[in-house]
């Protein structure tokens, strides 16, 4: 079996065929490339051999080198190799700082784990807290090695599962083969995936990694493997909605509507082998989105074109085996619905194409739901919420006329945050010009409340699948009938917690709205907390934080966003606030989106533009300003 020594030394010894052949025996920067690869070879071999001193003084000649290849002029081109063998020279050299440190006895290690720890008494014996983990930092998943690894290895362990790998879904990359992990977070060294490309052994035939997307791919690694998506289960390099080639959305006049008719089916029927890691002709059929995107014999459905679609024809054992596959086949008044469905255009009416159709379902359901049924049902949502998020600690539950308010902090400041929250409810329902009568929300709102930091964090990780963003102390969040928001109320932000409430239910009040884009949400939802609390120390910290953002004039920077850090955060409240000082008109936005107008629609009617050139405009005045 190899041993990570062994992994680490033939990653080192790999290093030289990372850079490009030198162009001219004059090129000093390429002669010093040459040598400091010829230095890491010593190195790799007398890491092997376990000969710290060696592997030092190797390690130490390749860096002189190093430092002084890059303290010259050199090409772009010469400087991107430079800087890709710079991260390996420090991965190098934290192996080798490994294997030098002082090993502690045998004698000395069993004496102190034969040591008893002394123990304070107490009352109640508390359970350790579970080990915080750090922000995410280095490359992005999602913007930048997502991208390579659909580039180099899509063929093989993306559209497929090549030697038990599959890298379909984050989840998938993160599971390995059934001989474990291949990404090792916090040490590319010792990561089976770093090996097999840096030996050339991956990927096959001439689509290697070059040396700049290995060396992010290691960074990557070395700073902890972290996720920064949306859903760990989403497939790799899925398109967002507004890419999608073919998804037309509902206009509610369609006689068979797909999340009420058709999605409980496909997920019934179809989703167990047309899902998980490596799906039934590579087609999945969890989500709208891998419907419309079709398999390995193509495209499977056809708008305005029934006879043409394989999944009508395949439901009716024409053109192929028939579908579900050896299951008893559909009974035919269900599949004249999915026949009737796609002569009607083959829209979607859920909110998210590239969501779980289950989340489709539970919104179709939710929506049939009355304003009591639907708020029981949230009630059990948000116990089964919390005990994902923190199975061994209890928690206290208050519910009042618009929120249901769940945490882990006393009964007392339980009760104390509900009557801020109703409180900030009235304001933003006066600013808004909303019915007081009316529920901000139909099916209340879920507010989780946390004690710490720590256990916010927690709670976005266990939850949602992914790390909180730095400083973040408060958010919403939607899918399906979920909607609810999340919030620290430690003793020592009574200052800030009146607007960090204001925000969260301006917030989930945003996000009830179909078709709602994340980022006008959470820059809205900002924007009408400081316009309630202009006072609060929360709102001047936004403000500091917007003046202090770098310049940009790319709408994407922020409109693509799904997950925020606290840079487009201040970029969406920017722009919110902008349309907020013309009140009238924002408080017309808010009345369409109550009278059921979906969003851009709604934006177009009152703005004369669409939100995509509102920010465009808003881009250019904040460039002639500043």
């Amino acid at each position: 079996m190899r041993t990570a020594s062994t992994t680490l030394a033939i990653c080192l010894l790999a290093l030289s065929g990372l850079v490009a052949q030198r162009a001219t025996a004059a090129d000093a920067t390429d002669d010093a490339i040459a040598s400091i690869n010829d230095s890491l070879t010593k190195a790799g071999k007398a890491f092997r051999d376990k000969n710290a001193a060696e592997a030092a003084a190797a390690l130490g000649e390749a860096k002189t080198t190093f430092q002084a290849a890059t303290a010259g002029d050199v090409s772009p081109a010469m400087r991107a190799k430079l800087d890709a063998l710079g991260d390996r020279l420090a991965a190098a050299e934290r192996a080798i700082a490994r294997l030098a440190a002082p090993v502690e006895s045998k004698a000395a290690s069993a004496k102190k784990s034969s040591a008893k720890p002394a123990v304070t008494p107490t009352a109640k014996t508390k359970k350790p807290a579970k080990a915080r983990r750090a922000a995410p930092t280095g490359p992005s998943f999602t913007s930048d090695v997502a991208p390579i690894l659909m580039a180099k290895c899509g063929n093989c362990h993306v559209r497929g599962a090549r030697g038990g790998l599959s890298m379909a879904t984050f989840a998938a990359l993160e599971k390995g083969t059934r001989n474990g992990p291949v990404i090792r977070p916090g040490s590319a060294a010792e990561s089976r995936m770093i090996d097999l490309v840096a030996t050339g052994q991956m990927p096959k035939g001439d689509n290697k990694l070059t040396p700049e997307e290995l060396a992010t791919l290691s960074r990557w690694i070395d700073a902890g493997a972290f996720f920064d998506g949306d859903d760990r289960t989403a497939p790799l390099g899925q398109k967002s909605a507004g890419e999608m080639e073919g998804l037309v959305k509902a206009t509610g006049k369609e006689t068979v509507q797909f999340s009420r008719d058709l999605a409980p089916v496909l997920l019934e029927q179809c989703a167990r082998c047309h899902g998980g890691d490596n799906p039934a002709g590579q087609l999945r059929l969890e989500t709208f989105a891998g419907l419309l995107a079709g398999g390995a014999s193509g495209k499977a459905i056809e708008a305005d074109k029934p006879t043409e679609s394989l999944l009508l024809n395949r439901l009716r054992g024409i053109d192929g085996d028939r579908m579900p596959l050896e299951k008893p086949p559909l009974p035919d008044e269900v599949i004249a619905r999915f026949e009737t469905w796609l002569k009607e255009g083959a829209k979607f009416d859920g909110s998210d194409a590239t969501a779980s159709l289950r989340v489709a379902v539970e919104e179709s359901l939710a929506g049939r739901m009355t304003h009591d049924e639907l708020t029981a049902k949230r009630v059990v949502q948000a116990q089964k919420l919390w005990a994902l998020a923190a199975p061994d600690e209890a928690s206290e539950m208050v519910q009042t006329a618009n929120f249901i308010l769940m945490g882990n902090v006393s009964p007392a400041r339980l009760a104390e945050i509900s009557q801020l929250a109703e409180a900030e409810r009235a304001k933003i329902v006066k600013l808004l010009k909303l019915d007081p009568a009316v529920p901000l929300v139909k099916g209340s709102l879920v507010v989780f409340v946390l004690k710490r930091q720590f256990d916010y964090s927690e709670f976005i990780r266990m939850v949602e699948g992914r790390e909180a963003p730095r400083n973040a102390a408060g958010h919403a969040s939607v899918k399906g009938s979920d909607l609810y928001a999340c919030l620290t109320a430690s003793v020592d932000n009574d200052d800030i917690l009146p607007a960090l409430v204001a925000e969260q239910i301006a917030g989930g009040f945003l996000l009830n709205f179909a078709d709602m884009p994340p980022w006008f949400a959470a820059g809205a939802a900002r924007a009408i907390a400081a316009r309630v609390e202009p006072r609060s120390p929360l709102v001047k910290r936004w403000d500091a934080e917007l003046q202090n953002l770098p310049a940009t004039d790319s709408p994407d920077s922020f409109v693509a966003a799904t997950v925020f850090d606290a840079e487009l955060a201040a970029r969406s409240y920017g722009f919110a606030r902008t349309l907020l000082q013309k009140l009238p008109a924002f408080q017309s936005l808010v009345a369409h989106l109550v009278d059921g107008r979906n969003f851009e629609q709604a934006v177009t009617d009152v703005y004369r533009n669409n939100a995509r050139t509102l920010v465009e405009l808003w881009l250019r005045g904040k460039q002639r300003r500043g």
